[in-house]
């Protein structure tokens, strides 16, 4: 039996053995055929129909699977006004005119990234700057948490708010002094204005997805956990990804996780007939709270800078989110819960632990996604319930200096040293999931890397970085972002190693992270991604 590739490598990280070697991985089909460290293995594997690659000083590895990711909000934001470097409203509202000119006939103008903490007056935005330059079109504007929402007055007169427009459960309509909308909506108020701006055409969804293949490509991304629930709709149309996949268009393998609290028999029927190598329903996602920047963290404890008694609005029925686990689990769904307070995972763990005590065990990979501040007595709880921490790393680092980092302000500065305890959840569980949460963050795989084994900000600080004793090491970081995720997953007997019978999804990088300054990190480079045993990029 011959193989179709065979890829010599320096360094060879198989996601199973602590460091990498030198060796090759042969490819047969879609297939990891072997692999191993003889010259005359490798010769008995190699016809004359073999093509030869030699990594050089670079890396082997098994290709990226971004456990968190909003994969065609990723595509809009590559696609539509980033506002990230607006430093003033008015800054804010010209580049979204200058964008809007360039897309003459796109009914909405969607922008993303601004954050008004970060602007000369630190203030909210309000509808009328966007009026002046945009009357007639409706504008939505998704703020840098993708927890807020800018709007100009057309978008709030098609969604119909007026000043008698009550707030929706676990939502605000931002209002002036005379009750009328300010034109910021939070929290599950975005859904009133973006169940109509995200209602997308099957064209311009492919549009959208499309722009995100390319760049998942290029950073060696193969596989993806899809978290659809936003805006008051799952974004993301299963029947689109699935024609894109008839048609030869999805490098890329698509494990959607749907609402929590929508149709559970609709999901049972897409996981029935969305069950491909490169398309998967087998999870349900939900939010248990918000942020901590805002103070819709579930905490246990007060706010810092909050008045007293002030431990985070809910911004969701924790009672039917309760319940809807105890149903999806006993469906046999792996569950996917937002959680960026300490209150909102003890929460979680609560809800899944009464689950699990009502239908008993099942075989399903229950996973808490963020686990910003988690109290450490509950840390132990997720070995015993089998529960993944599913981790992004870069959300440590949200401003540029760490200096102006809010967590310490709204935390405190002992609980803000607790937060992102990567290394207490690594010792404890074994096996992190790793993932982007793009488009909240770049899907860029090695600004998480560098983050996680560094934490530091980009001005370098703190010396040592944040809590130096929950830094990762390169191969802890790198295992959860192959096989720690693919094992979230429910795919790690296909995924997220490189051993035979895998599925050939791998990567080349231009240099071996294993053996390099942790500076060079975030210029690491993919230079050739496998995926299914074909060459996507390289």
């Amino acid at each position: 039996m011959k193989a179709d590739y065979l890829i010599w490598g320096k360094a060879i990280f198989d996601s199973i053995q602590p460091e990498p070697f030198a060796g090759f991985v042969a490819v047969q089909g879609n297939r990891i055929l072997q692999v191993g460290t003889s010259r005359q293995e490798a010769d008995a594997l190699t016809g004359t129909a073999t093509r030869i690659l030699d990594a050089g000083d670079g890396l082997v590895m098994p290709a990226f699977f971004d456990s968190h990711t909003h994969l065609v909000l990723a595509g809009m934001y590559q696609q539509c006004v980033n506002l990230g470097e607006a430093r003033t409203e008015a800054d804010a509202a010209a580049m979204v005119q200058g964008y809007a000119a360039s897309v003459p006939d796109q009914e909405w103008v969607i922008g993303f990234n601004w954050y008004h903490v970060f602007w000369e007056e630190p203030r909210l935005p309000t509808r009328h700057s966007l009026d002046q330059w945009l009357p007639h079109r409706p504008v939505i504007l998704v703020n840098a948490e993708a927890h807020g929402a800018w709007v100009n007055t057309k978008a709030l007169e098609l969604a119909g708010i007026t000043r008698d427009t009550p707030n929706p459960p676990y939502g605000t309509i931002h209002r002036d002094d005379a009750g009328e909308a300010t034109g910021f909506l939070e929290e599950a108020a975005l859904g009133l204005v973006g169940r109509l701006a995200f209602d997308l055409s099957p064209s311009q969804e492919k549009e959208y997805i499309r722009d995100y293949l390319k760049s998942a490509a290029g950073y060696g991304i193969t596989a993806v956990k899809d978290m659809q629930p936003y805006f008051g709709r799952n974004l993301g149309n299963l029947q689109v990804y699935a024609q894109m996949e008839a048609d030869g268009e999805l490098p890329l393998r698509v494990h959607a996780a749907p609402d929590l609290l929508g149709d559970l028999d609709e999901a049972e029927n897409w996981r029935r007939t969305y069950a491909s190598e490169r398309l998967q329903v087998r999870h349900l996602k939900q939010f248990m709270d918000g942020v901590s920047t805002t103070h819709t963290a579930l905490m246990l404890e007060d706010y810092a800078d909050g008045p007293p008694g002030d431990r985070g609005a809910s911004l969701c029925d924790l009672e039917a989110i309760g319940h809807a686990i105890g149903e999806g689990h006993r469906r046999n769904f792996s569950i996917c819960l937002h959680s960026c307070g300490d209150r909102s995972a003890r929460l979680a763990l609560d809800y899944i632990e009464a689950a699990v005590k009502l239908h008993g065990p099942r075989a399903v990979r229950h996973t808490i996604e963020h686990n910003e501040l988690v109290d450490p007595t509950d840390i132990p709880r997720y070995r015993q319930l089998e529960v993944i921490p599913s981790f992004m790393p870069e959300h440590l680092a949200m401003t540029q200096t760490f200096a102006a980092t809010p967590f310490r302000q709204v935390m405190g500065e002992e609980r803000a040293a607790r937060m992102f305890a990567m290394k207490s959840f690594q010792r404890e569980t074994g096996l992190l999931a790793i993932g982007s949460d793009c488009p909240v963050v770049s899907n860029n795989p090695f600004l998480e890397i560098y983050r996680a084994v560094t934490r530091l900000h980009n001005d370098g600080e703190p010396t040592g970085g944040w809590t130096p004793s929950e830094k990762l090491t390169m191969a802890e970081v790198l295992r959860g972002y192959t096989y720690g995720s693919a094992y979230s997953a429910g795919r790690e007997a296909a995924l997220g190693t490189l051993a035979p019978g895998r599925l050939a999804d791998m990567v080349i990088l231009d240099q071996n992270l294993f053996d390099i300054d942790p500076e060079a990190i975030r210029r690491t480079r993919v230079t050739f991604t496998m995926m299914d045993g074909a060459i996507i990029n390289g």
